[in-house]
């Protein structure tokens, strides 16, 4: 079977058992925050498929991962457990994924990513968030990053769109103008 369509699956029996509950919200934020620890321990999603690690091993190993006492985490480690029991371990990131963006897009809430060479100042932040938000008339997740290799200017990706303002991307532009008139003048 498609990982994506499993993923899709599981995703929507969450979403709507979290909704069932009363806290798709917070399993949005707490599927962030269980993401986060995905990437930044690899060896996680290796250590879920092990088969020789037992299913209690694989709950405690979770559990741990979800820091949430309230109804998000019971929800959470009911999900985890079915996805134990169902031996679907491998699946589990890419349906959080999953469901972060069935609840986005059931929620009206767009992902713009801001790449500037320096930290954003918060004034600038807001005037650019309440600029897109006003665009699009959704509510928007900002998801910033710092590349100083821009130079300067920033890049906006907005779902599929992708605004470039930077000034690398404007000097590699300049140059490909340039060497195109210099190879007609040859």
């Amino acid at each position: 079977m498609d990982v994506g369509v499993l993923a899709v699956r599981y995703a929507k029996a969450l979403l709507g058992y979290a909704r069932e509950k009363g806290v798709a919200g917070e399993v949005y934020d707490l599927c962030d925050g269980v993401l986060h620890c995905f990437a930044q321990n690899p060896g996680l999603s290796t250590t879920l498929e092990d088969p020789l690690l037992s299913s209690e091993e694989k709950h405690k190993l979770l559990s741990t991962v979800v820091s949430g006492g309230g109804k998000e985490g019971e929800v959470m480690l009911r999900y985890f457990s079915l996805m134990i029991e169902k031996r679907r371990e491998a699946y589990i990131a890419s349906s959080l994924r999953s469901y972060m963006d069935l609840y986005r897009k059931s929620e009206g809430i767009a992902v713009v990513k801001i790449i500037t060479a320096v930290p954003l100042e918060k004034e600038m932040e807001d005037k650019i968030l309440s600029q897109i938000s006003k665009m699009l008339g959704k509510k928007i997740e900002l998801q910033k990053s710092v590349d100083p290799a821009i130079e300067g200017g920033f890049i906006i990706d907005i779902d599929d769109y992708r605004l470039d303002a930077s000034v690398a991307s404007r000097l590699r532009q300049i140059r490909r103008q340039l060497i195109d008139k210099n190879r007609r003048i040859v």
